[in-house]
């Protein structure tokens, strides 16, 4: 389902799904396994369905937050993401990726400085207005030396809006990989 106009990146609460017609496998199975994922999991996931659900809030100091739970089907459990948008960088743990750096910000309104053509294009005049998201997360194991960096914001695609994650990756021995995940909104 396409984003109704009051879900912008100033308020993303909800539920979403990876789109598979969108999103291209082999790229992402790609990254996944550069990352450490093994064969069955990452197959597993290929045919599992990935949803995410928001919780987007500020605090009462006024600090903006990401709560996000990541579900997937097939019996693969699930990670829980708090992400605190203030562009600190922190660590956490995942039981897929394990030990991990990561920042999450945003962006000022129109800011693209530093940010490659692929991670700077295709978003919505509103998602430009209000800043992008930008996170980035990093293996912090000795010798896994990937990184990720994402721009999170709105895209139209045939005509519908939709949340949309554009992936700049790295691998160990400096592999490079670009990935556009799309989702479709499940509501609230």
């Amino acid at each position: 389902m396409a984003l109704p106009a009051h879900i912008t990146t100033k308020n993303l609460s909800g539920r979403f799904t990876m789109n598979k017609e969108l999103t291209p496998a082999e790229p992402l199975d790609k990254m996944l396994g550069l990352q450490g994922i093994g064969w069955l999991k990452r197959k597993a996931i290929a045919i599992g369905t990935i949803t995410l659900t928001f919780k987007h809030f500020k605090d009462d100091a006024g600090v903006e937050h990401l709560d996000i739970d990541n579900h997937l089907t097939g019996g693969i459990p699930g990670s829980r993401e708090e992400r605190t948008v203030d562009g600190a960088e922190r660590k956490r743990s995942d039981m897929h990726f394990g030990p991990q750096l990561f920042y999450t910000k945003r962006r000022a309104p129109g800011d693209k400085e530093g940010l490659s053509e692929f991670s700077a294009k295709g978003w919505t005049q509103d998602t430009l207005e209000n800043g992008l998201i930008e996170t980035q997360i990093r293996a912090d194991t000795k010798g896994a030396g990937w990184r990720e960096l994402h721009t999170w914001g709105i895209q139209e695609i045939d005509g519908e809006r939709r949340f949309v994650r554009n992936i700049d990756f790295e691998g160990p021995k400096k592999e490079h990989i670009q990935i556009v995940m799309y989702f479709d909104y499940l509501g609230a």
